[in-house]
């Protein structure tokens, strides 16, 4: 069984339609899990008479929460989420392809479910109405732990995860990181398996209101709150250091430590700025990141 987990925020306007792809699924062993994030429109007035008008009382479990943001939200899901072989996350405003979970779940079965396992699928960028559409290219980039520190090849609307990866996810604290599907890609790379689908199995809209850091113009804000203080970087690996850092191998414990000052340090900025191995796959991204390492930011 599949547990699709949902946080909506002001989302009455697209709700319902990722709601009809996905009881629209060829896979339909999975229970829907919807948590609204304290929204201010008619999310959930839609999504109560969706329920009602469909008969699905008993294939969707949805709670009315507080504001906590997107990550703490999903964190509530998931822990509210306890049954199932796979959870699957899941954006308010994308349409998901029939066989998504059906492909995702084939994936699960074929390999060693002790391990952390997360399946991504692959998926169109498209417009607000949906009517342009690109294939958004799969990563070929060589992501290991060490490069999952400092960024995420991984969007959470099209990840799914096995009850092991959950049950070390959930071992994190929502304030100490970033995003889910980031420390997730950080156990997966660390200790499991991941697999990016060539497979198209989801349309991902994109849009001024829309959550999802999907292209670098995005990304900026986050730079700009690096430059004022926030140190998430070093928040997030001190906190897998201290969930996991016993189990790493030599070499990722000694490159996690470099982001676990308290204080400048000009020889690790250097280790860290001067590494011989890429850090991002976006060139530009690159090159911001080795700058910020370098003057102490990351």
């Amino acid at each position: 069984m599949i547990s699709v987990l949902i946080s909506t925020y002001n989302g009455e306007k697209y709700i319902e339609e990722q709601l009809d792809s996905i009881f629209a699924q060829t896979y339909k062993d999975f229970h829907v899990y919807i948590r609204d994030d304290g929204s201010s429109d008619g999310t959930c007035d839609v999504i109560d008479k969706y329920i009602v008008r469909n008969e699905l009382s008993d294939r969707i479990s949805f709670k009315k929460g507080s504001n906590k943001g997107f990550c703490a939200s999903f964190f509530e899901l998931l822990k509210s989420a306890s049954d199932g072989d796979c959870w699957a996350f899941c954006d308010q405003d994308d349409v998901w392809l029939p066989s998504k979970l059906e492909y995702a779940y084939e994936w699960m079965k074929a390999n060693d479910n002790s391990k952390p396992l997360l399946y991504h699928s692959g998926f169109e960028v498209a417009n607000e109405d949906l009517s342009v559409r690109t294939l958004y290219p799969r990563s070929t980039f060589d992501y290991r732990f060490y490069n999952s520190i400092t960024g995420n090849i991984f969007f959470g609307f099209s990840v799914v995860i096995n009850g092991t990866l959950r049950e070390m996810l959930l071992q994190a604290s929502p304030d100490n990181i970033k995003y889910h599907d980031w420390f997730a890609a950080m156990i997966t790379s660390a200790f499991g398996k991941y697999h990016l689908s060539t497979k198209v199995e989801a349309i991902h809209r994109q849009y001024e209101k829309n959550a999802s850091p999907l292209y670098f113009f995005k990304k900026i804000p986050h730079g700009f709150k690096l430059l004022m203080g926030e140190r998430f970087y070093t928040a997030q690996a001190r906190e897998f250091m201290r969930l996991y850092g016993d189990k790493l191998s030599e070499e990722d414990y000694r490159i996690l430590e470099w982001f676990q000052m308290d204080r400048y340090s000009f020889v690790t900025a250097c280790k860290k700025a001067f590494y011989n191995k890429r850090w991002n796959p976006q060139l530009k991204v690159e090159i911001i990141l080795r700058m910020l390492m370098l003057f102490g930011v990351i």
